[in-house]
């Protein structure tokens, strides 16, 4: 064979092993392609099934939370850089409020003294008759402005509002007698009058406990149940041990932090 017939055959045998190489490449391809069909078609059919209003709530929620985690991790931040200012130019005893784990903290310089817990503002609340109203613990430095033992509860309008009730009127309200102790009031009060009674009663003894530390705007710190959660109408409630302590030790002036 010459040159130009062996050239020949080596060409045709490569067109061969081309061709079935070809066939080859198109017969994976083309079980490829079958094979994302079939993907696509169960993909289209789990989308179909999905609920997308579901998902993007469940979206929002989560950066909702989010955001109130970062909030929170701001607040403590900010609250860390405060107290340590405080506890560099103040002398004296001071209090930390976290309203979010609902606990407190009595603090000397850097040093923690006591802790426990407290019960914080429930935030914003309404009645059946649409009034709403905010009672969220104000947050920030505010100070101790006075100090009172055995403390009345004076009963604004809201209490009755609250529970879908017209405030009572000038005469409808029960006094407690002024003649007799305040002990006595106290058990005047739980022990001679019907719990209707004690409902018409503005100036109501013994429910915050003996002691009371003012900080100002209507915000109190005083004995209360619910302790551990938020609670209250905007002030602090403290155990009865815990309250005594506070009251013995804050100073009038004190910085009380609340975040």
């Amino acid at each position: 064979m010459d040159r130009n017939g062996l050239t020949r055959v080596v060409l045709l045998a490569c067109l061969v092993l081309s061709l079935g190489a070809s066939v080859d490449l198109g017969r994976r391809l083309g079980s490829e392609r079958s094979e994302l069909r079939a993907r696509l078609v169960v993909a289209e059919a789990a989308i179909s099934r999905c609920d997308t209003l579901e998902a993007a709530n469940a979206l929002l929620a989560g950066r909702a939370d989010s955001m109130e985690l970062w909030h929170d991790r701001a607040l403590s931040l900010g609250t860390r850089l405060q107290a340590d200012s405080i506890s560099r130019v103040y002398p004296d005893y001071y209090l930390i409020i976290d309203t979010g784990q609902n606990r407190f903290y009595l603090m000397f310089g850097n040093l923690l003294v006591r802790s426990g817990y407290c019960g914080t503002g429930k935030g914003w609340t309404s009645n059946d008759l649409g009034n709403a109203w905010d009672f969220s613990t104000p947050r920030g430095l505010r100070h101790v402005v006075e100090h009172g033992e055995n403390p009345y509860w004076f009963r604004p309008d809201w209490y009755w509002l609250e529970q879908n009730m017209r405030p009572p009127a000038p005469d409808q309200v029960i006094a407690v007698p002024e003649s007799l102790s305040y002990q006595q009031q106290v058990a005047w009060f739980n022990d001679s009058l019907t719990p209707r009674q004690r409902v018409y009663v503005r100036q109501v003894p013994g429910v915050l406990g003996g002691y009371k530390i003012d900080l100002g705007g209507g915000v109190l710190l005083h004995y209360g149940v619910g302790r551990g959660t938020n609670v209250s109408h905007g002030c602090i409630r403290l155990s009865p041990g815990d309250i005594e302590v506070l009251y013995r030790t804050l100073p009038i002036g004190a910085p009380v932090l609340i975040y």
